[in-house]
């Protein structure tokens, strides 16, 4: 038992290291919160049900997730898929692994869960059609910071506990360093690394971990990394002009106000760290707040 451990801790100062000494490029100079500081504002944000930490429900996060979900085909490897279709290898798998870092109060997870759950009631009481998930469970571990949200997204999830095919988890990240994260975290254990409205309150040094974080973990052979943030509406519509407009102020003089998140463009760091783009989306608001999002799909590097 000895020789994981340490193979972990190993690992863990490997990503330290890695984000130090990899001539970390930066694209983004503005400051941000620190983490205790965003802790404390997602804590709050939990205790008084604030949207924060369930962009799922938000004008912006709803378009942005059914666009992420729809790059991850997380349940079916038919004629749906956009992307790469999985490898025979993997696509025979009973399992898909699924690590949510950021998950918030864990609105993802339900909306995941519960169309899982809803196809495979489908296919119980209609067997003529053809089953449509190919995978027999599902494995989703969130991660958060925040012990408020952890509380929040494991009540939310506690109705999943009995369903044979889900097996959920919610852990706190109690350092807030992504870089933690590894020792509980299996090398190439993940299928899917997803983390959305996550990045955009995060620094730069901190972002790249998370890169490096999910590179660790992620299958090397299919595994993804799916991505969703808010980015700047200025040349979309007057609408999200003045909406960006006013969050760039707010993010000025009030950061906590919008959960200390700000528009940046997510693609330039994955670059820099070597991650193979296959999906690039920006995706439109359908209600307030009028931000722009954009989602991205990539490859773990080779």
């Amino acid at each position: 038992a000895a020789a994981p451990r340490s193979a972990d801790r190993a690992s863990s100062r490997l990503i330290h290291l890695r984000s130090w000494h990899n001539a970390m490029k930066t694209f983004d100079g503005r400051t941000t919160l620190s983490r205790s500081a965003a802790r404390s504002v997602y804590d709050g944000f939990a205790t008084t049900d604030h949207a924060g930490g369930k962009d799922v429900e938000s004008g912006y996060g709803g378009p942005a997730i059914t666009a992420l979900l729809a790059m991850a085909n997380l349940f079916s490897s038919d004629g749906e898929q956009r992307l790469q279709p999985p490898t025979s290898a993997v696509a025979d798998r009973t399992t898909m692994r699924v690590l949510d870092y950021g998950c918030g109060q864990g609105k993802l997870a339900e909306l995941v869960l519960d169309d899982y759950r809803a196809q495979l009631g489908s296919n119980k009481e209609d067997k003529r059609k053809p089953r449509k998930t190919t995978r027999r469970r599902i494995e989703w571990r969130g991660i958060d910071q925040s012990p408020k949200m952890v509380e929040a997204a494991r009540n939310r999830l506690a109705r999943f506990d009995d369903d044979a095919d889900t097996r959920i988890s919610i852990d706190l990240l109690e350092s807030g360093d992504p870089s933690d994260a590894i020792r509980t975290v299996k090398r190439h254990s993940v299928d899917r690394f997803v983390s959305t409205y996550c990045l955009d309150l995060l620094s730069e040094s901190d972002m790249y971990k998370v890169l490096d974080l999910a590179q660790h973990v992620l299958d090397p052979e299919d595994g993804m990394i799916l991505l969703a943030g808010i980015t700047w509406g200025y040349t979309d519509s007057i609408r999200t002009f003045l909406m960006t407009a006013l969050w760039e102020l707010l993010y000025v003089v009030a950061r906590r106000k919008v959960g200390g998140c700000r528009p940046q463009n997510l693609v330039p760091y994955l670059k820099e760290r070597g991650w193979r783009i296959l999906d690039v989306q920006r995706t439109m608001p359908v209600g307030f707040p009028w931000m722009v999002s954009e989602v991205v799909a990539a490859r773990p590097p080779l």
